[in-house]
C-alpha cells in the first residue's frame, strides 16, 4: 500500500486485468481483496476501465470465434465484471457496455459463440446480488433475449448449454422466463459453414 503511489495505477490496473484476472480466475477473490484493501477509488475505476477496454478488444478480435484460448480470456472477464458490478448490486455501465445490444450483434454476426458465453459469465454475478435478480426488469429482459436465443432449433449446443448453467446459477427456470419477441427485428445471420452459431445440416450445406 505504502509501494503504489498513484502514478502506478495505470500499469498496476492493467498488469492485474491483463496477467492475473484475464488468465486465472481462481485468483479472483484474491485480486477484489487486494483492489478493496487499497482503498483507493480512483485504482478501483481503472480497474474496471481496463476491464471494459481489453473486452472490447477480444469482441472484435478476428480469432474470437475460431481460438478457445481467446474465448477463455473474455469469459474469465465476463466473470470478473460480474463479481465487480451485479454482484455488488452496480449496474454496468450503460455507454460501455449494453448486454442486450450485444447479444443482438452477436446474432447478426457469428459470434455468439463468444458472446452469449461471456454475457452470461457477467450475469452469474446476480446470484449475489439483492438488486439484479429476478424480477428485476434489466435482468429478465436480457433473460428473455437468451431464452429467444435458446429456442432457435438449429442453435449450437454448446451455446444453448452457456444459458442452461447460468439459469441453474441464478436459480430461475428457463420456463419461467417471459419470451421475447426481438430477434425479428435482427438481420438474419448467414448459416453456413462459416458460421460457428448453428449446426448446418448436410442438404443445407450442399444447397
Amino acid at each position: 500500500n505504502d509501494i503504489l503511489q498513484p502514478e502506478h495505477y495505470h500499469w498496476f490496473a492493467n498488469y492485474l486485468v491483463v496477467k492475473r484476472i484475464s488468465t486465472q480466475p481462481n485468483l479472483h477473490p484474491l485480486c477484489i481483496v487486494i483492489v478493496d484493501n487499497l482503498n483507493r477509488s480512483s485504482l478501483g475505476k481503472l480497474v474496471l476501465e481496463s476491464t471494459y477496454h481489453n473486452v472490447t478488444k477480444l469482441l472484435q478480435s478476428p480469432n474470437i470465434t475460431t481460438s478457445s484460448s481467446e474465448r477463455s480470456l473474455l469469459r474469465n472477464l465476463g466473470m470478473w465484471l460480474g463479481q465487480m458490478t451485479l454482484a455488488r448490486n452496480k449496474p454496468l455501465l450503460q455507454r460501455r457496455i449494453n448486454l442486450k445490444e450485444l447479444l443482438f450483434w452477436g446474432f447478426e454476426t457469428g459470434r455468439l459463440i463468444a458472446v452469449c458465453s461471456f454475457v452470461a459469465k457477467i450475469v452469474e454475478g446476480a446470484k449475489e446480488s439483492k438488486v439484479f435478480c429476478p424480477p428485476n426488469p434489466w435482468l429478465m429482459a436480457l433473460l428473455a433475449i437468451m431464452r429467444e436465443l435458446y429456442e432457435i432449433d438449429d442453435l449450437k449446443l454448446n451455446i444453448k448449454f452457456e444459458v442452461q448453467v447460468l439459469c441453474k446459477h441464478i436459480n430461475i427456470k428457463i420456463e419461467d422466463i417471459p419470451r421475447a419477441n426481438e430477434l425479428s427485428q435482427c438481420r438474419v445471420p448467414v448459416k453456413d459453414s462459416r458460421n460457428p452459431d448453428f449446426n448446418i445440416s448436410k442438404n443445407a450445406a450442399a444447397a
